[in-house]
């Protein structure tokens, strides 16, 4: 179920999600990158995260923040999901805290470490607040009073952001530099502070969420005739890419249709 945000914040943030699902315990779910960074509140039972690199997991908090996202990672379910995610705009996050985006890429990090104590009091708030909207309205009244303005940086990632979006992440930062008459190093450095990847990495991003919503809109079309409308050169370069971002082949997401989201599937059940 989503929500759109207040007019005030819709520059800010792309929607609000609502993921409810009673499933088996000890489940595993796959999540990748979608080019947002997003804050979560569970009303349910924790994500734990699975270690990308050893057999480390560790538990979520019940109120978090997490950055954008440049390799996929598995996260295991409890019995019970319930959890809202306000889901940001590539650059979104960034308007709400001093921190550089780059610094929170790859991490899920706790509500209260980067806004402070005040943060507590919004979580209570928001784990007893009145249904869907009643939440949504004290998340939003708390937010617009943390708009920090970034209006230089801010612009410039705006104006990149739009055009990869609207090329379906074929523009390359030289290209970016070209249109918008600035450096490629001023680029990144922008992107670094607001986005948290690299642009080249957004573009990379786009590219398999256009591939994702051709594959939607178009069921019947090949692998072979979708990836080549996506703007991947040949099917090899698609499938390592495909494979690179989500830890899946093609034909593995395809025939899962068990999803919570775009990016975030079942992968096992206890």
């Amino acid at each position: 179920m989503q929500f759109y945000p207040s007019k005030p914040l819709a520059p800010y943030i792309s929607h609000y999600l609502i993921i409810e699902r009673e499933t088996q315990e000890n489940s595993l779910l796959r999540f990748f990158p979608d080019g947002h960074s997003g804050m979560i509140f569970h009303f349910g039972d924790t994500f734990k995260e699975q270690s990308a690199y050893s057999d480390q997991i560790s538990q979520h908090p019940q109120s978090l923040v997490y950055g954008q996202v440049s390799q996929h990672f598995n996260l295991i379910a409890g019995k019970k999901i319930s959890m809202l995610i306000v889901v940001f705009r590539p650059y979104g996050l960034a308007m709400f805290t001093s921190v550089a985006a780059k610094e929170l890429t790859n991490s899920i990090i706790s509500l209260t470490d980067i806004f402070g104590r005040e943060a507590e009091s919004l979580s209570e708030q928001v784990m007893f607040g009145k249904g869907h909207v009643g939440r949504i309205k004290l998340i939003e009244h708390w937010l617009l009073k943390r708009i920090i303005r970034k209006p230089g940086e801010l612009l410039l990632v705006q104006a990149c952001i739009d055009q990869s979006d609207r090329e379906n992440g074929q523009l390359s930062v030289k290209q970016l530099s070209g249109q918008f008459s600035v450096s490629e190093r001023t680029i990144e450095r922008a992107f670094d502070v607001m986005v948290g990847i690299s642009p080249k990495k957004y573009g990379r991003v786009i590219r398999l969420q256009h591939y994702l919503k051709l594959r939607k809109l178009n069921p019947a079309l090949t692998l072979t005739s979708l990836s080549y409308d996506a703007g991947y050169y040949d099917q090899a370069h698609f499938i390592h890419e495909f494979s690179s971002l989500t830890g899946l082949t093609p034909k593995q997401y395809a025939a899962n249709n068990n999803r919570l989201a775009v990016n975030l599937m079942w992968i096992s059940k206890a």
